[in-house]
């Protein structure tokens, strides 16, 4: 199943395999990255992450490793988790079981696994703690049109906005999200769930983890005031009469009112 929230825009490809999930948040940007999704596990990226081109991402190895001595698999997919705001730099990995946290950077090139806490920046392969207490922001200086004055307007940036901060009770911890959607056979409960408990939550530090974090007694949050997907009214698009083209059956498009999310579920 694919979900894409509103005014995002990806340029990659999409490989979702065995009632795989991959979710991508509202207004996040994509100039080349390869989604790919297997074993039923989650791929989930939050809203405006920005992520450069050459980069992949991938919650499954393309073969299978296995203990000599007890014939056991040892390298079982994982789910990737990426919080708001990241940004995932040229011909960078993600791998299996990664967790990047609102408001990291990952650098170019860097092959990312484990946690990465907020408003970090890592690099490296493996990647490594870089600095901490640091904040990015989308403004392009090799646009072509900056001045001496923009330059010297940029210099500092004051404000707050990708500043973030730890709150346990609405904090969406990746593994109560993974044991939530393990359960879940088909794409359309999938669906639901991303939609209620991802997308409706829309608090700044949803996805915002320090090292001093204490994580043990987070709970599932779900905001109550916000429309749940039961709830929603969908419309199926009619195929134009001069064409007279039916929507194919292995597609299942459905569309909510201007504003709101594009949903595509694949059956």
């Amino acid at each position: 199943m694919l979900f894409i929230g509103n005014t995002s825009r990806t340029n990659g490809n999409f490989n979702i395999h065995s009632n795989g999930l991959c979710y991508i948040g509202k207004n996040s940007t994509s100039n080349g990255t390869s989604f790919r999704v297997s074993e039923g596990k989650n791929l989930i990226l939050g809203n405006d992450c920005m992520f450069s081109w050459g980069i992949w991402l991938s919650p499954t190895d393309h073969h299978l490793i296995f203990d000599s001595n007890t014939y056991k698999r040892i390298n079982l997919g994982k789910s990737i988790y990426i919080g708001d705001h990241v940004w995932c730099a040229q011909e960078a990995a993600i791998l299996k079981g990664g967790f990047v946290a609102s408001g990291s950077i990952l650098g170019a090139k860097s092959v990312n696994s484990g946690v990465k806490f907020s408003n970090s920046i890592y690099a490296g392969n493996p990647s490594r703690l870089i600095k901490e207490n640091h904040f990015w922001s989308r403004e392009d200086p090799t646009d072509g049109s900056w001045s001496k004055e923009k330059i010297k307007e940029l210099s500092t940036i004051q404000k707050e906005d990708f500043k973030f901060s730890f709150e346990k009770d609405i904090f969406l911890d990746p593994s109560l999200l993974k044991n939530e959607l393990e359960k879940l056979e088909s794409a359309g409960q999938k669906l639901e769930f991303v939609y209620d408990y991802i997308y409706n939550n829309t608090h700044k530090n949803r996805f915002a983890l320090f090292k001093d974090s204490d994580r043990s007694e987070c709970k599932l949050y779900k905001d109550e005031n916000k429309i749940p997907f039961s709830k929603l009214k969908f419309e199926t698009p009619k195929p134009k009469e001069e064409s007279r083209q039916e929507i194919p059956k292995e597609i299942k498009e459905v569309k909510k009112p201007t504003g709101a999310v594009n949903l595509v579920t694949l059956l």
